[in-house]
């Protein structure tokens, strides 16, 4: 296939979002203080909380933020992908794996969706214990009160940001430490 320098562009700023979506997510104090399991499965679920966090704040109407949207997933599953093999899963198995982190990804953007103007909180907490802390038996409130106030800050912080000036240097996310400092 043949890019013009438009798609390179657009190839080059995706990837900038991507990794600001996987720094924010291996944040060590999501897994050291607010106890977020520190797996393969809690990792996977704050990239797809910051994903969804980018992603409710793209234009879908706008045609090159709808395909920043679908570079951005294009490369989350190149990473998933490349994460599953280097973890040693065999390449007859991979592909069966993706196909069950895509339907998870699709239900969890749909759980957060939910949310997303705001207008619809209740519930949240339920979709965070059962997402986030979902290999959790018994999870303080308090972490989860502490998310809740994080990804709905996120929102409002991500509404204020001209998405198409970010760079690899960029804060997009919020610093999670004025969280766990005031809990």
């Amino acid at each position: 296939m043949f890019f013009n320098k438009k798609n390179k562009d657009i190839i080059n700023f995706s990837g900038i979002l991507y990794k600001l979506i996987v720094e924010q997510a291996r944040t060590k104090a999501f897994y050291r203080e607010l106890k977020v399991p520190d797996t393969i499965d809690g990792r996977f679920e704050l990239i797809v909380l910051h994903f969804f966090l980018l992603e409710r704040r793209l234009d879908k109407k706008n045609k090159k933020d709808q395909l920043i949207y679908k570079e951005i997933l294009e490369i989350m599953y190149k990473d998933f992908d490349m994460s599953l093999r280097e973890m040693g899963v065999g390449d007859l198995s991979v592909g069966k794996k993706i196909y069950h982190m895509t339907e998870a990804f699709s239900g969890r953007l749909f759980a957060y969706r939910k949310f997303s103007t705001k207008k619809n909180i209740n519930g949240i907490k339920r979709t965070i214990k059962r997402n986030i802390y979902g290999t959790i038996k018994d999870i303080d409130e308090k972490f989860i009160k502490i998310m809740k106030t994080y990804i709905f800050d996120s929102m409002d912080f991500l509404d204020k940001i001209k998405i198409d000036k970010v760079s690899k240097n960029s804060a997009i996310f919020l610093d999670l430490n004025r969280y766990i400092n005031n809990k």
